[in-house]
């Protein structure tokens, strides 16, 4: 399959489902009153907006036309007459119309925000083993293009519907009540006009669709480019990058050509059926207004201003054609986006609390884990038969090669996930019968890759603290070595750290992340590697804050530099998911097993280097 023919999943047209809908429907449920006001000024602009060609024709065929039998007074006081019902008719349509736009913008809006609201808000509750399954890009699709795709349904898509049938109704009516034969003829157009738009509608939006997903493609390329633009200088992958640029550029071309030329296409149609309609009412109501007969030419059963009214009807009757053919492919296509939404917000999260939690809210930082398995999936483990107790106060490391099963049991015990097998228990109770929340709030994290949010430092270090001083964040930083080098800043702890700290050195960054722990003040704190990505000379002022840091907390520390560990109380040995050696620094290296062959390696390299 060619790639201009590929259908992301993106792409799809769901058939009408009434329990989606009907679920879609209650977030706009709230402001009924709204919609009901929309709904309203949009039937009164729907008949005031049809009344202007019927003026028009009364206005020529009553007052203008010659043979009329009226005179000149009577003539020019039924123009004023209608002059003012046509302005009136003017200003009833613009206020319809505006409080119409108005009311179900507003409406449409808000239930799109609480849309966006629950689903973001249920985002957060979702466990990391959900977000392991999906790429971000979906995810961030979800919350961006599906809720765009409904905003455009719920803000005018449906009460557009209910005006476009009263148009037609409108419009129907009045070219009937004016001159049926005329009407009838005209209608002869509708089966063409209708099958043209059904043929194409669903063709032209799965096109432009597929723009979108095209130029998506293109900007995540991008993106990935230039985040990556010393290693691709490093590897001299310039021509390869450009080549896959280049071929994700040329897919979008060849999606744009080809909705072109859908387009080129259809419009023209649309317009020539039109016209045909046109020519219709000229050829026919031409000979209703001058019918031939054996004595010669007299006047017919039609007016020239009816004849002038049912030219512009004609033009006025396709435009809510083409709407409605446009909401059928538009519905699918939001009830397409509302499945995935709704299938998101639908997951119940891996980890969730019990019915009946237990509020730890003061932990002592006592923790066992008792027979731990853990497997991300299937039966694949990638911890086994775990059993490790850690006293209140002590600093326990976890040292091991990759992929040891070091973070898993950090996220275990910060209860990103629940151990397949066996239990894990903070004071005494099993963090699956714990509430959630007030747990977390009493775990510290520092990573080795530091994120930091946009904003300042100072809101970065305050982060995770509802209410917190001036003092109390700036004694934070000076406790962890971080005052000195803020202070340094341009504006100081208001100094804007750019995204993901991008303006920061990795040192300071990871400076201020010790400083966001301390200020939270937890009982149990954990480094993951918090000092493999800092210089020589910030190491040495970590080292020095961690006393501080660790002081009275029990602590789990994933080092691969073990010089930073040597002081632990416990020191945990890993290998393919297993505890294999555990004890002081001292202890295992005089058992000469896996951490001295570790500490050999390392100290061997240090000396090579220097």
């Amino acid at each position: 399959m060619s790639p201009l023919h590929e259908v992301p999943e993106d792409l799809e047209l769901k058939p009408f489902d009434r329990d989606t809908f009907r679920r879609l429907i209650r977030y706009a449920f709230p402001y009924r009153r709204w919609i009901l006001v929309s709904i309203l000024a949009l039937l009164i602009s729907a008949v005031s907006a049809q009344a202007g060609p019927f003026i028009l024709a009364r206005a020529i065929d009553d007052f203008i036309a010659p043979g009329v039998g009226l005179s000149e007074a009577l003539r020019f006081r039924g123009l004023d007459v209608l002059s003012v019902i046509f302005l009136v008719t003017l200003i009833i349509t613009w206020l319809s119309e505006y409080a119409q736009t108005y009311a179900m913008s507003w409406a449409g809006q808000r239930a799109i925000f609480d849309l966006r609201s629950d689903l973001f808000r249920h985002l957060q509750t979702l466990g990391l083993k959900w977000y392991d399954a999906r790429p971000m890009g979906v995810i961030m699709s979800r919350v961006t293009n599906d809720i765009q795709n409904l905003n455009e349904l719920l803000s005018s898509g449906l009460v557009m519907v209910v005006g476009d049938l009263v148009r037609l109704i409108v419009i129907v009516v009045i070219m009937v009540s004016m001159n049926a034969r005329l009407a009838l003829a005209t209608f002869v157009t509708i089966p063409p006009l209708l099958a043209l738009m059904f043929y194409f509608r669903p063709r032209i939006l799965r096109a432009h669709r597929q723009i979108r997903y095209r130029i998506a493609q293109i900007n995540a390329n991008l993106q990935e480019s230039i985040s990556g633009i010393r290693v691709t200088l490093s590897f001299s992958r310039e021509g390869e990058n450009f080549e896959r640029f280049r071929m994700r550029n040329w897919r979008h071309y060849e999606a744009t050509v080809a909705s072109e030329r859908l387009m080129a296409f259809f419009e023209p149609s649309v317009m020539v059926i039109g016209a045909i309609g046109s020519a219709i009412v000229l050829w026919y109501g031409g000979r209703l207004i001058y019918q031939t007969t054996l004595e010669g030419w007299q006047g017919g059963t039609l007016g020239p201003g009816t004849l002038a009214a049912f030219l512009v009807y004609v033009q006025r009757f396709n435009w809510p054609l083409q709407n409605l053919s446009s909401f059928y492919t538009q519905i699918q296509s939001a009830m397409a986006s509302c499945e995935k939404i709704f299938d998101i917000m639908d997951t119940k999260p891996e980890v969730s609390d019990p019915p009946d939690p237990v509020y730890l809210s003061s932990i002592r930082g006592h923790i066992e884990y008792q027979g731990v398995h853990f497997a991300y999936k299937g039966d694949h483990y990638v911890l086994r038969d775990i059993d490790l107790t850690i006293e209140p106060g002590q600093r326990v490391a976890l040292v091991g090669h990759t992929g040891a099963g070091k973070s898993t049991m950090i996220n275990l015990l910060c209860r990103f996930y629940d151990p397949t097998k066996g239990a894990i228990k903070v004071d005494g109770v099993d963090l699956r019968d714990v509430a959630v929340r007030p747990y977390r709030q009493q775990l510290g994290m520092v990573l080795q890759d530091t994120f930091l949010f946009s904003g300042s430092v100072r809101e970065n270090i305050a982060y995770g603290r509802d209410s917190v001083t001036d003092e109390a964040i700036v004694q934070a930083a000076r406790a962890v070595n971080a005052h000195i080098f803020i202070e340094r800043l341009e504006r100081g702890y208001e100094t804007p750290v750019g995204e993901r700290g991008g303006s920061l050195s990795v040192g300071q960054r990871q400076l201020i992340s010790f400083a966001r722990a301390l200020l939270r003040d937890p009982r149990i704190l954990i480094l993951d590697e918090a000092t493999s990505s800092v210089d020589a000379y910030t190491e040495v002022l970590i080292q020095d804050a961690l006393e501080t840091l660790l002081k009275d907390r029990t602590s789990l520390i994933i080092a691969h530099r073990l010089s930073t560990i040597r002081n632990a109380d416990q020191i945990i040995v890993m290998d393919q998911g297993r505890i294999v050696e555990r004890g002081t620094h001292r202890r295992l290296v005089e058992q000469d097993g896996h951490y001295a062959a570790l500490n050999r390696v390392q100290f061997g390299l240090s000396r090579s280097n220097d």
